[in-house]
């Protein structure tokens, strides 16, 4: 055994400085030391600030629960990084943190009562399973579990953050990853992070300093200098940072320039299409956002490009608009509907037999949709009116694949195709839906234009919802409008009389300043927008007035197939936002709101003319073909992405996790083999060749802490060295370093117990010298 030759053990012939480099011993040194309290507390201090820029630019916009957001997020994000300071195991840190998400969250939704409001929120949280297990939808989760799914998710970004800031001395990660993230909410979102982007980079400047400073420190051995040079090194770096930031202001103060503006990509598509020698008549688009139909709830207000590709066709014997989603939440820049939910349907059974309320007003009719390319869920079914069944028509056997395969939402009069992998695309369906034959003079018996005692409840808390922040100008403007109006139905007129005398019509549009509502720059700015503007702005005012109303979504008309009759083609072009009004004891009307269409039921308009009439449309932009195609397409992920911005910081969260967690698994790889061997099944046990393979990295990991072992110096004499010696380890590496002898030329084989003795001594070693 080796225990009982030690001492015989020879010095000499140790191999040679080549072969102990093949096994990555000469490594560089880079001492491990643990930096004082104060430039741990002065670095997590800034990077709570830098935190701070994610959470701000969109919680400036003044709209309702922003002061409450803000507030909750930065003392969320300052009890993360304080428990980031501590010492304590991975587990305790998880349930730590888990317990500030879960505090942030009752503080965030609990109102006045955040106790009680936590007592509630188990219920809530089993409800969320079960519908998330029985939809396999995320919208079908309440608010406040996405709220915490985003707080948890906002922690393991904080821990890996400050992590990399402190133990690997690099904050250029993270910020690079905020001012990206700045320039995105800028580019898509459209909001104005100037500010945000000039104190990031200060911030980001101030972290740099501090750790440039550490890493001065360990090559400097004047305890003088050692001891106080904290504060003169920070003014230094303070000045030197504030400095470069003030130098980029100063040539606004010398001379009157042009804020600002919103870097658009649509403005360089259009740019470098004109320098590539394309015009809007080209086989290129001159701008990549083309009309067409996205389920994306993106901010309102991009300048579009007309788009012709055929999305669908279909049969039907009235003209009729496809209606593909409705929305009933403003707030400010776009529309959503957090609160709506999905029930599966079978096409076998009836969808729904309300929503019209009375059959006068309704008419049945079967239309057959056809699209131009295989639908797969999850996604939304057009009918052009509220449906009351569907089959498909392209499977066989009654359609038993597709059954169970669709989702129904009776309030909004709205059909999902249920996203699953196991299930065959669809390319044709058939529908009966009921589509408003009400004229003018029957919506005008239905009641007065402000009255809501006959709405119900469920009505008027849904569809009366304004922000907070809504300029009181555009409410004066709405009670202008219909204050001479006696029914609804008038009233209705009065404002789409209003929006088409005092409003243009175009598609080249812009989006609103950082904390401008949508609508109030519509209605006293700019005076001009498409089919969004101006739909957007009818409910708007019908609201402010305290009538019902809500945001449709689809396709217009289209155009008669002059191959078919009784057929239309639906193209991209056609994609269309209009208004639908509830009226007690019909139900919802539709209402066209922008200049230049027609609503070809419900208004007594002549629907083969309004067909042929409308001019094409848009909705949020989709993609067209060729180069406009592609960057289009790219496009779409990262509006989504500005929509919610705090998908953008989960995104990041993951790739900064990512980042650490392979980091942190190069640390422990050699660590996690020597355990491998150890855990070896006891039938058989690693060879002399696995054994020191296992075990090299020791030395290299040696040679980082103590410094390279010198040329010509064998093993057992570096571990024997003044620099080894003195360390606590000291008798450990010596105790490698002889076994690692034997076991390189030892004539034998060793025992096993010996090998799992020098295995444990290297895997002590290997924890040692990796930790922080």
């Amino acid at each position: 055994m080796w225990e009982r030759s030690y001492r015989n053990t020879p010095t000499s012939g140790l191999q040679s400085a080549e072969e102990i480099s093949s096994l990555g011993l000469d490594a560089k040194a880079n001492p491990a030391k643990k930096e004082p309290a104060v430039y741990s507390i002065s670095i997590s201090a800034i990077l709570l600030l830098l935190s701070l820029e994610w959470i701000y630019p969109i919680t400036s916009s003044g709209q309702q629960g922003s002061e409450r957001f803000l507030a909750v997020m930065a003392g969320l994000t300052g009890a993360l990084l304080i428990a980031g300071l501590l010492r304590v195991g991975w587990i305790m840190g998880i349930l730590l943190r888990l317990c500030m998400a879960l505090t942030a969250l009752c503080l965030m939704y609990g109102g006045s009562d955040p106790a009680g409001w936590a007592l509630e929120y188990p219920g809530t949280w089993m409800e969320d399973i079960r519908s998330f297990m029985e939809s396999r939808r995320f919208y079908s989760i309440s608010t406040e579990t996405r709220g915490l799914l985003m707080m948890c998710g906002w922690s393991m970004l904080m821990a890996s953050v400050q992590s990399l800031v402190l133990m690997r001395r690099s904050v250029m990660l993270f910020g690079s990853a905020t001012l990206l993230y700045l320039l995105l909410l800028e580019t898509l979102a459209g909001l104005d992070v100037y500010a945000s982007v000039v104190r990031s980079v200060l911030w980001i400047l101030l972290i740099q300093a501090i750790l440039q400073l550490l890493r001065l420190l360990e090559g400097v051995t004047t305890p003088t200098f050692r001891r106080y040079p904290f504060g003169r090194w920070c003014a230094v770096a303070v000045a030197a940072a504030v400095g470069m930031v003030l130098i980029s202001v100063v040539p606004g103060r010398v001379a009157t320039v042009p804020g600002p503006e919103r870097l658009s990509l649509d403005q360089m598509g259009e740019r470098l299409a004109r320098w590539a020698g394309y015009t809007p008549n080209s086989s290129i688009p001159a701008s990549a956002s083309v009309t067409g139909y996205s389920t994306v709830d993106a901010p309102m207000g991009s300048p579009l490009v007309q788009g012709d590709a055929i999305f669908f066709t279909a049969r039907s014997p009235e003209v009729t608009y496809w209606r593909g989603e409705t929305r009933s939440y403003y707030n400010g820049s776009t529309w959503s509907d957090p609160g709506q939910g999905f029930q599966e349907a079978s096409p076998a059974a009836l969808f729904r037999t309300d929503g019209w309320e009375n059959q006068a007003y309704w008419t049945r009719i079967r239309q057959t949709v056809t699209l131009k390319r295989a639908w797969r869920g999850p996604n939304p079914l057009f009918t052009g009116g509220v449906p009351l069944n569907l089959s498909f028509q392209d499977e066989k056997d009654s359609n038993e694949k597709s059954r169970f395969s669709l989702l129904s939402n009776a309030d909004s009069a709205t059909l999902w195709l249920a996203g699953s992998s196991n299930r065959e695309p669809i390319k044709t369906y058939t529908t009966d839906v009921m589509i408003p034959t009400a004229t003018p003079e029957q919506l005008r018996l239905l009641g007065k234009a402000s009255s809501t005692s006959q709405d119900p409840a469920k009505i008027r808390r849904t569809y009366l919802q304004l922000p907070a922040s809504l300029p009181e100008r555009v409410r004066s403007l709405a009670s202008y409008i219909i204050q001479e109006s006696e029914t609804r139905y008038d009233a209705v007129q009065a404002v789409r009389t209003y929006l088409e005398e005092h409003a243009e019509y175009t598609l080249d549009t812009r989006m609103p300043p950082r904390g401008t509502d949508f609508v109030d720059d519509f209605l006293f700015v700019t005076g001009e927008g498409y089919c969004n503007h101006f739909s957007t702005a009818m409910v708007v005012l019908l609201r402010a007035e305290g009538i019902p109303a809500r945001w449709v979504k689809g396709f217009g008309a289209g155009v008669p197939d002059p191959e078919v009759s009784g057929q239309y083609i639906i193209t991209q072009g056609d994609a269309h936002s209009w208004v639908e009004v509830y009226f007690p004891g019909a139900g919802w009307m539709p209402f066209e709101a922008t200049r230049g269409f027609a609503m070809p039921q419900g208004e007594g308009t002549d629907a083969a003319a309004a067909a042929e009439a409308q001019p094409g449309e848009l909705n949020p932009p989709q993609s067209g073909g060729g180069l406009g195609s592609a960057v289009a397409w790219l496009l779409a992920p990262a509006r989504a992405l500005a929509a919610e911005p705090w998908l953008a910081a989960a995104l990041a969260a993951a790739a900064l996790l990512a980042a650490a967690g392979t980091v942190r698994m190069r640390r422990l790889r050699p660590a996690l083999r020597i355990r491998l061997l150890l855990a070896w099944p006891r039938s058989s046990f690693p060879d002399r060749e696995r054994l020191l393979s296992a075990a090299a990295p020791v030395w290299a990991a040696l040679a980082r802490r103590y410094g390279p072992r010198p040329p010509g110096m064998t093993l057992r004499e570096y571990a024997a060295s003044p620099a080894l010696a003195a360390g606590t380890d000291s008798a450990d590496i010596a105790r490698f370093a002889a076994d690692w002898e034997r076991l390189l030329y030892g004539p034998d084989r060793p025992l096993r117990a010996d090998s799992l003795d020098f295995l444990r001594r290297a895997l002590r070693l290997a924890r040692r010298l990796q930790a922080p």
